[in-house]
């Protein structure tokens, strides 16, 4: 006897979402801070300039590699002017390595199913332009998974920041949803606490050092807990 078709459930529209959970994407869903470090290694040596991880720590943690490249020209004391120039390179080399050494991290898909069995809407937040930001989401699958992308096209040495955050709900007619925020670095999860929400603090190798006070929890890993547990955490519903 063959089995009825079981019908995918329906994300949940964003008017009738009660909750609404943001993934920074290339900093948090996927590997993108060991990627922007490879890349600005890679650039800045051209200019005889070695960007080590303190370094990298200190200047490049930035969502686009522009100031990054300008605050380390700067801290080398040389009078370079070529900064623009390196910004491109850098970028496009991001933007070809995003779509070719990307992963998921694998505690992500679980955490958008429970988060969606709730009628929490979960979307992937990007400094990006759409154009780039759309490519990383289909490679890693993301766009399969009933995930929203906000593409900011941002080039702010601080993303996001609370007005980003206040910015997004507006246009997404959100802003008296409860916001949680699933974020890589200090910057990002001010700027969401600023902004009201429930921050989850998921540091990586260079952002470990940082101070998160004020994140509901700070995470090595998603699966540090099961994903029931953590929505509980977090949830205000």
């Amino acid at each position: 006897m063959s089995k009825a078709k079981t019908e995918p459930k329906p994300v949940a529209e964003k008017s009738k979402a009660r909750e609404v959970l943001f993934v920074e994407l290339e900093y948090v869903a996927v590997n993108g801070r060991q990627i922007m470090f490879d890349i600005l290694k890679q650039v800045m040596k051209g200019k005889d300039i070695e960007v080590t991880p303190a370094l990298f720590a200190r200047y490049g943690l930035t969502p686009r590699p522009g100031k990054a490249i300008q605050a380390m020209i700067g801290a080398s004391g040389r009078n370079l002017t070529t900064g623009d120039q390196l910004t491109e390179q850098a970028e496009n080399l991001l933007v070809k390595a995003f779509a070719d050494k990307a992963v998921l991290n694998k505690d992500i898909p679980a955490l958008i199913k429970a988060a969606q069995e709730r009628n929490i809407q979960v979307v992937a937040l990007s400094a990006w332009p759409e154009a780039a930001a759309k490519e990383l989401m289909k490679k890693t699958g993301l766009d399969g998974l009933g995930v929203d992308l906000v593409a900011m096209d941002s080039v702010d040495p601080i993303f996001p920041r609370a007005d980003h955050w206040l910015r997004i709900l507006k246009q997404r007619g959100q802003e008296t949803i409860p916001l949680i925020a699933i974020v890589g670095s200090r910057a990002a999860c001010k700027g969401a606490l600023t902004a009201g929400a429930t921050c989850i603090a998921l540091p990586d190798a260079y952002t470990a050092f940082e101070d998160f006070t004020g994140a509901k929890v700070v995470l090595e890993s998603l699966g540090s807990f099961s994903t029931k547990e953590l929505l509980d955490l977090v949830s205000r519903q």
